[in-house]
């Protein structure tokens, strides 16, 4: 029995009708597919869904993993070559007897001409919209030839760029990423052709499925939903957007499935091939259903709607999971009453102001059939769900995702910003562009709107900023390309927007001014005004440990500085020549203009480097660096949560840092390798997205300041201890411990005070020696219960100088102590012990899949304890045998501690 009639079983059950044929549905992804170039001389098999990389791997033609060495150049031979898929299928006579025959394309990877039994259905040039064509009068019950003709993406982009009244820039991705040109032509994944953190793989193929879908009346093929709070009830809209055959009158139904009940509404509508959508409304009670809420406020509920057409001749109906929320974007005066101090932004759930935490979010993989495979997404997605991140941003670059990953998301109470698939470029507005963005827009509205996930819209990446500041050369006709921007993202995709989702925002662009960049002609003046909207910053030049420097903004939504992976992501696609800095590979693998002089520099800010530093250790502290700049601005944006300055700057509301993930093993801003594998910056953010965090900071003057900051919704107030420990680098017994009492009354921030740093360790007895008590000791914070029994969130660290200018710092002996295995072996508890305080400890299980619960920690007691959790059962003694650990090395000096 077909899945559709499964649903469709539970249907009759709820709604009571009598059974009637319903449209019928076979994949042809399960038939036997070849592809072949274009001069015939390679022939292989091929998957669908997939593409041309994937199948030429699986079929040897690729000997070798296309990121091993520089095969990201040498296999472009591929992407510039033309590829027809072929096959052969039969078709089940039930299906030649219903009204109409639809072959669907979900997803074709990009530009391609469709023959079936040699007859030319049409051709395709957007990778984002579903293809459907009538194809009843073509078909026969057995031996149907399909071929989808693939033009290279390369060469079709180079070709629309001709096809322009002028040219629309930038013409090429910069040198240094090794892609290739006129991305902004064509409706593919923009990142296919290079970016600064990827390769070019600009693939083709069937990226999704191919049905065959026979029908007499309609076909029910998305479901949008809007949930409105009343007094006692929710008022719930919901729309089935079908796909119509014929003119026809029946009864649209919808079933809440609930625990105790269901809730059935149904009503009489005319549809038509001119009118596919209806809506019915109905209410639920509130005391019947629980409300969704992002991760770390609340539960997740979700409730299966099932919502179908019936007529006296089919029926026909589609099922998805709503929750029951409230989301809108806040933007009105951020100071009453002065208008000039800007607006706010954020995000308020429920009627709760939401601090947005979390990351941005690219594809899972260069190849686009690859990016959804569950395991992978799971692994992402829970990965940001652990480092309490409420909110991802879709990026304007890759694609829209798949369903499963909104699906995800939903489960676990992460909140989507979703850009459209447009970044970095000004694009073409020609009304055939136009008007496939047109069916762009609306087919991806449609399907993702019903999600509870899904927090805002967004028009572009950076093309307002881009076009604002002439990043691309464009101010000679600066007139034209406004006119074609405002016709992109204002006149074609706004009002689209707005018709099909009237629960959430659409802003034009970010970084944007929100309604101010509206306001000023969609082209702000300074679309990065600290008193509007959202902000993407980056400073490669500056001391990024030092909070001074951060900017003041009301939503951060990218902010990033690079890394490097793992030595062991690098082990099974380099040879041992590759494996130093200067290597002819890892500076083909840097796309980032001056990427490594950049990361020596801020590097050195704090740390010492080897002149001739092995690769593992400039990894290691290149990874340092980038979770200690990330710390320090993400909770300088966090602190500025509840304050507002003389000029109307502060009040951050979102702190979503770039990057989450990575597509191959490379130099990049993200936090999780493309294994999977958590780079340090990623247990950093477990802490700095704690619901309770204590964060210390130091401005030019050299006062200490700390704040409490909290998310938590308390019904009472909290009496709490904070605790000030001062540590001299040469003992794990704290030589001073200070408490001050304060109350935490709920969601904010709290001041706790300042003191100028200098002055506090001078007054330590322990820290005098040598007359420069900055270089011995440092700060250590805690928040404790009132009675000091228990911790609330996790501790924090202060150095007042640089790493690599302390005195005589400690060289700590760190042992594996014990090793405990829980769960099946699933779960590994490790203890350490040290004998001298050990700053950015750092365990590596070389080998195995999984994570620490924390790691790169700061150590100041003989003995800590954390737990492994594997992927899958490992061995006591294999993963003890696999763990290597280092903390921070300092540079040589005649006093260190022996």
């Amino acid at each position: 029995m077909r899945a559709l009639e499964v649903i469709a079983v539970s249907f009759y059950l709820v709604v009571g009708s009598t059974a009637v044929p319903q449209p019928l549905c076979d994949s042809l992804g399960t038939s036997t597919w070849t592809v072949q170039n274009s001069n015939g001389s390679i022939r292989v098999g091929a998957t669908v869904p997939g593409g041309i990389y994937t199948d030429l791997r699986t079929a040897n033609v690729l000997t070798e993993d296309i990121f091993y060495r520089f095969n990201d150049i040498n296999y472009r031979w591929v992407a510039k070559d033309n590829w027809t898929y072929s096959t052969f299928f039969d078709v089940d006579p039930k299906m030649l007897k219903k009204d109409k025959v639809y072959l669907e394309f979900e997803g074709l990877d990009t530009v391609a001409r469709i023959l079936l039994n040699s007859q030319l259905l049409g051709e395709t040039k957007n990778m984002f919209i579903l293809y459907r064509f009538e194809v009843k009068n073509l078909l026969k019950t057995s031996n149907n030839s399909l071929e989808v003709q693939f033009t290279s993406a390369i060469w079709a982009a180079k070709q629309l760029s001709t096809e322009t009244p002028y040219p629309v820039p930038p013409a090429c991705v910069p040198q240094e990423y090794h892609g290739e040109c006129h991305a902004n032509y064509i409706r593919k994944m923009q990142a296919s052709f290079a970016w600064d953190w990827g390769p070019a793989f600009p693939s083709v193929g069937i990226w999704k499925n191919v049905l065959l879908r026979a029908y007499n009346v309609a076909h029910a093929r998305h479901v949008g939903i809007e949930t409105r709070p009343d007094v006692t009830d929710w008022k719930v809209s919901v729309t089935l957007y079908l796909d119509v055959a014929t003119n026809v009158t029946g009864m649209l139904s919808s079933t809440l499935v609930l625990k105790k009940y269901n809730i059935t509404t149904q009503m009489t509508v005319s549809i038509s091939p001119q009118q596919n959508n209806a809506t019915l409304v109905f209410s639920v009670p509130k005391d019947t259903v629980q409300m969704w809420w992002p991760n770390g406020y609340g539960s997740q509920p979700l409730y299966q709607l099932v919502v179908g057409f019936q007529s006296d001749r089919e029926i026909t109906q589609t099922s998805v999971r709503i929750g029951f929320r409230t989301v809108k974007l806040v933007q009105v005066d951020a100071v009453p009453n002065q208008p000039k101090k800007g607006l706010t932004f954020f995000f308020r759930v429920n009627g709760l102001a939401i601090f947005a935490k979390g990351s941005n979010y690219i594809p899972a993989h260069i190849l686009p059939e690859l990016g959804a495979e569950p395991d992978l997404l799971r692994r992402i997605l829970t990965g940001a769900r652990d480092a309490n991140m409420n909110m991802l941003r879709v990026w304007g670059g890759g694609i829209y995702e798949s369903d499963l990953f909104y699906q995800i998301c939903d489960e676990l109470g992460i909140l989507i910003w979703q850009d459209m698939m447009f970044a970095c470029s000004m694009y073409p507005a020609t009304d055939e562009f136009l008007a496939t963005v047109a069916t762009e827009v609306t087919q991806q509205i449609q399907r993702l709107q019903h999600h509870p996930s899904v927090a805002i819209w967004a028009g572009n990446n950076e093309n307002e900023a881009a076009l604002a500041g002439n990043w691309y050369g464009t101010q000679a006709n600066f007139s034209i390309f406004k006119a074609d921007y405002i016709k992109l993202y204002v006149d074609t995709i706004q009002p689209i927007i707005q018709k099909l989702d009237k629960t959430r925002s659409y802003v034009t662009s970010s970084p944007s001014n929100g309604q101010e960049s509206e306001k000023e002609g969609y082209i702000a003046h300074n679309p990065y005004d600290g008193r509007y909207g959202d902000l993407h910053w980056y400073e490669y030049t500056l001391n990024l440990w030092k909070s001074a420097i951060v900017p003041k903004t009301r939503f951060a939504s990218e902010y990033g500085i690079m890394s490097l992976p793992s030595l062991e992501s690098f082990s099974n696609i380099t040879l041992p020549e590759d494996l130093s800095l200067s290597s002819e590979l890892m500076m083909s693998r840097q796309h980032h203009l001056g990427g490594y002089m950049q990361m020596i520099f801020e590097i050195q800010y704090n740390l010492y480097l080897p002149v001739n530093v092995d690769l593992d250790t400039f990894i290691y502290l290149s990874q340092i660096n980038q979770a200690m700049s990330i710390k320090t601005e993400t909770e300088s944006y966090r602190r500025e949560r509840s304050s507002v300055d003389s000029a109307g700057e502060g009040l951050t509301m979102g702190a979503l840092y770039w990057q989450l993930n990575d597509v191959w093993q490379a130099p990049s801003w993200s936090s999780l390798e493309l294994s999977g594998k958590w780079k340090m910056l990623h247990y950093f953010a477990v802490d700095f997205f704690a619901p309770v965090l204590v964060s210390p900071s130091i401005n030019v003057i050299k006062q200490l300041r700390v704040h409490v900051i909290s998310d938590l919704q308390l019904h009472s107030s909290l009496n709490l201890l904070l605790q000030i420990s001062v540590y001299n680098w040469q003992s794990l017994t704290p030589v001073s411990t200070q408490f001050y009492p304060f109350t935490l009354k709920g969601a904010g921030v709290v001041d706790l005070g300042s003191w100028n740093s200098e002055s506090y360790l001078r007054s330590v007895a322990g820290c005098q020696a040598g007359g420069h008590p900055e270089k011995n000791c440092f700060f250590y914070f805690s928040i404790l219960s009132s009675n000091a029994s228990t911790t609330l969130g996790p501790n924090n660290f202060l150095f007042p100088v640089a790493l690599r200018s302390i005195n005589s710092p400690p060289k700590a002996n760190i042992q594996v102590v014990d090793v405990k295995a829980l769960k099946n072996g699933q779960e590994l508890i490790v203890t350490l012990g040290s004998d001298a305080i050990a700053p950015f400890v750092w365990l590596d299980a070389v080998g195995i899949a999984g994570h620490f619960s924390h790691n790169g920690f700061l150590l100041v007691t003989n003995s800590t304890q954390l737990t492994f959790s594997a992927e899958k059962p490992i061995n006591v003694q294999a993963f003890r045998s696999s763990l290597k650990i280092r903390s921070l090395l300092f540079p040589p000096n005649a006093n260190r501690r022996k």
